[in-house]
């Protein structure tokens, strides 16, 4: 972190947060794994460790750095070091997501027809309308983030909270379709290539909802805190750049997976 003082010096200090938060995210292939190839019900713990020390981890990093930054001064000049490295996590978070389409186009070119033949219909009426509650929440985040500048503050909260709730509505709707590919269906993850990657792609963008929900639900209380200032939010533009991120992916994903 950096002092206020006209000679910037760093100061290095020692987090558990940042392995915790990796073992616990370890854990999430590792029970994908275990739950498509050898045992459900081991799968499921580790997926379901793994997420809670994954979310126990966020909170203890988040809350460390929110009191860190109370602690020391910043100048705003000093705010463009964390733009920059929140730009270069959203281009390795891409570059993951590039990885899982360019398997899928690339297995797409050796079947003569795709779906492959036995894969259930993809309903799209139902994702369609998720979607456009999905890309919805992004104006209102930034209709939100206007009115922080403005300084209406009640305005902005109000905002975040009903992209939390379009959010919210957006992963329930991917609930509901898992469950209903998989109860009447029968289409589950170990079904062959399509099974494996339209649960392996549509649950890896369902991960990021999820952790998009909880930076919204953190922004929101922050807000109420009052924590955020017309020129200090730096927590709250950077929860608006990673929701904005998980929208546009989900466009392709959408595009992709239900319409080519």
């Amino acid at each position: 972190m950096y002092d206020s003082h006209s000679e910037t010096t760093t100061v290095w200090h020692g987090s558990w947060w940042p392995i915790i938060l990796g073992a616990g995210t370890g854990f999430l292939p590792f029970g994908f794994i275990t739950l498509s190839w050898w045992s459900k019900e081991a799968g499921i713990v580790l997926l379901a460790a793994g997420s809670l020390v994954a979310l126990f981890a966020m909170s203890g990093w988040v809350h460390n750095v929110i009191r860190e930054k109370y602690a020391i001064h910043y100048e705003m000049v000093e705010y463009d070091w964390l733009k920059n490295g929140m730009k270069l996590f959203l281009i390795s978070e891409a570059m993951i997501f590039a990885a899982f389409f360019g398997h899928h186009f690339y297995t797409r070119v050796h079947f003569a027809v795709w779906p492959p033949e036995g894969s259930p219909h993809l309903d799209t009426r139902l994702p369609a309308i998720a979607t456009l509650l999905l890309v919805f929440s992004s104006f209102t985040m930034e209709w939100a983030h206007k009115a922080l500048i403005k300084g209406k503050r009640v305005v902005c909260e109000r905002w975040v909270l009903f992209s939390l709730l379009l959010g919210a509505i957006f992963l329930s709707i991917q609930g509901y379709e898992w469950g209903h590919l998989h109860e009447f269906d029968k289409f589950v993850h170990n079904k062959g290539i399509f099974g494996s990657q339209f649960y392996s792609m549509t649950g890896f963008h369902g991960l990021h909802v999820s952790v998009g929900l909880v930076l919204l639900a953190s922004v929101w209380l922050r807000l109420k805190l009052g924590h955020f200032s017309t020129g200090r939010h730096f927590g709250f533009l950077a929860s608006t750049w990673y929701w904005h991120f998980v929208d546009v992916v989900w466009v392709f994903l959408f595009t992709t997976i239900y319409l080519l």
